[in-house]
């Protein structure tokens, strides 16, 4: 699927080697991802470096980071959006050891010996698509469609009770 970078590896080898994967990988290269995207050009720079901390924790941590074309929701036009995800996780065989870990790593629970290391990074990239994006206002040709829907707020904001105010003398 992919040029040199591991698509499954054993993360507590790499772990106890202090092993570190640093890689640029073109984004149609996550299919998951692209779904979510208006175009799957670019590329996704990856770092995730695998050791043991002090505590004899074993961990994964790194950060992943595009920019990708996402729509405007006011305009539907095409945004060039940055996403990125830092994350530290530590990891575990079973269940029972999450409780174990340090407030500072986020649980990873690694059965086996084949952790997909990029069916991970594209989770990681999926949870940074921020749900909705908007050009700037003065940016998105939605704009002026906005101006005119603050007429109709003041519209609204009238009161048709005022005319009993009136009645009342």
């Amino acid at each position: 699927m992919t040029d040199h970078f591991p698509e499954y590896v054993d993360p507590f080898a790499l772990a106890l080697s202090g092993r570190t994967i640093e890689q640029t990988l073109p984004l149609d290269n996550f299919e998951r991802v692209t779904e979510l995207l208006l175009d799957k050009s670019g590329s996704v720079d990856i770092k995730v470096v695998f050791g043991v901390d002090e505590a004899a924790v074993i961990y994964l941590e790194g950060v992943v980071s595009a920019d990708v074309q996402l729509p405007c929701q006011r305009c539907m036009e095409p945004m060039s959006t940055p996403i990125s995800s830092s994350f530290v996780m530590g990891l575990v065989r079973n269940e029972d050891d999450f409780s174990s870990l340090p407030e500072s790593y986020e649980p990873l629970l690694v059965d086996d010996k084949n952790f997909s290391l990029l069916a991970f990074i594209e989770d990681e990239l999926i949870l940074a698509v921020p749900v909705v994006v908007t050009h700037p206002i003065d940016e998105c040709s939605a704009s002026r469609y906005l101006q005119d829907s603050n007429v109709i707020e003041e519209e609204k904001k009238r009161n048709p009770f005022q005319i009993l105010e009136q009645l009342k003398r």
